[in-house]
């Protein structure tokens, strides 16, 4: 059950700060952190948030959440309050504002009244301060009169949105079970981001291993464009680089071990699909499972003419070696008495 993966797991919490846990210095998969394909936590923006704060409790986690989903709450906000780029200073990560309910509990601490340390936080969270000015400076009197830190009023004035702590508290538990499945049954993690999340894929690359996955990375970065196609190959990429750094590997395509669009666990590494063909769609790879549940493919003419792979996509299949236990003719059957079916 979900609720049996521990929540606590000090290794998880190493992922969000480094990458040692994983058994890779930080240069080998282009992060300073382990989070890649963590949800929540996976992306660039959040990945370089943890590079800024190394959170290492929960707590900190959960204020992450908060932070990536609000609007104007950590650029030019509380990431330059982190990193000291303000006039007041370097304010420690832990006492910067990260969900709506982080304003009522700390206006409350500091002597506000309840209701009106809602009324703050209500305010602040919808983005009014900027659209009515008038109503904000009478609350910045009032913060002021309670000795709140005017880095603190400083930082509120600028939020558009703020993130409630349920949901971000949500979500975090969510990540942290699926992150426990990075550290100790990582194929399981691989392939259900590949199987699940992936976009792009890019077959004969990936089967090549890290080196190949490096350059192919290297590449796309040093391009001084990239088309959306490319930057989804990016994040697949990212992810497989690491899984092989971790010493797994992936199996070509194979017609008779293959899923549609399931990486499968073989071994030590995991099978591609028949989606990681380029051109090789949905719909086309579970006809392709359909065929061969009905009969085994006893050759590739038989492939050819029984499913509904394009000239060019079978071309690929074969170059990636998917045939390569099947002979080129379909074997000549008996007739009469000993016919096979």
């Amino acid at each position: 059950r979900a609720q049996d993966i521990p929540i606590d797991d000090p290794k998880v919490y190493q992922l969000f700060q480094g990458t040692e846990v994983l058994g890779f210095k930080a240069d080998d998969v282009y992060g300073n952190v382990a989070s890649y394909a963590i949800p929540e936590f996976g992306t660039s923006f959040t990945r370089q948030m943890l590079e800024d704060t190394k959170p290492s409790t929960f707590a900190g986690l959960v204020k992450i959440s908060g932070l990536s989903h609000g609007t104007d709450v950590w650029l030019k906000n509380a990431q330059d309050l982190v990193l000291g780029k303000t006039d007041y200073g370097k304010i420690s990560f832990d006492e910067i504002i990260g969900c709506r309910d982080d304003i009522m509990v700390e206006l409350a601490f500091r002597g506000m009244k309840p209701l009106k340390a809602f009324e703050i936080m209500e305010f602040v969270r919808k983005g009014k301060p900027s659209s009515n000015p008038a109503k904000w400076a009478e609350y910045e009197a009032e913060m002021r009169a309670n000795g709140i830190p005017e880095w603190y009023i400083w930082s509120a004035s600028k939020i558009k949105y703020m993130f409630p702590k349920a949901h971000a508290t949500a979500y975090v538990i969510m990540a942290m079970r699926i992150a426990w499945f990075k550290v100790y049954k990582p194929l399981l993690f691989y392939s259900g981001f590949f199987s699940k999340r992936a976009v792009q894929f890019e077959h004969d690359t990936m089967i090549a291993g890290y080196n190949a996955i490096r350059n192919r990375i290297n590449q796309i970065l040093n391009q001084s464009e990239k088309k959306a196609k490319e930057e989804e190959l990016l994040v697949t990429l990212y992810v497989a680089l690491e899984m092989t750094k971790r010493g797994y590997k992936f199996y070509p395509v194979d017609i008779h071990k293959s899923e549609a669009k399931e990486f499968i666990i073989e071994k030590d590494g995991l099978r591609m699909p028949f989606v990681s063909i380029d051109g090789l769609g949905d719909q086309v790879a579970y006809d392709i499972i359909d065929k061969r549940n009905e009969k085994p493919f006893k050759s590739i003419k038989d492939v050819e003419s029984r499913t509904r792979v394009n000239k060019t996509v079978f071309e690929r299949l074969e170059t990636a070696g998917a045939f390569k236990n099947l002979s080129d003719e379909i074997p000549e059957i008996e007739s009469g008495l000993f016919a096979i079916d």
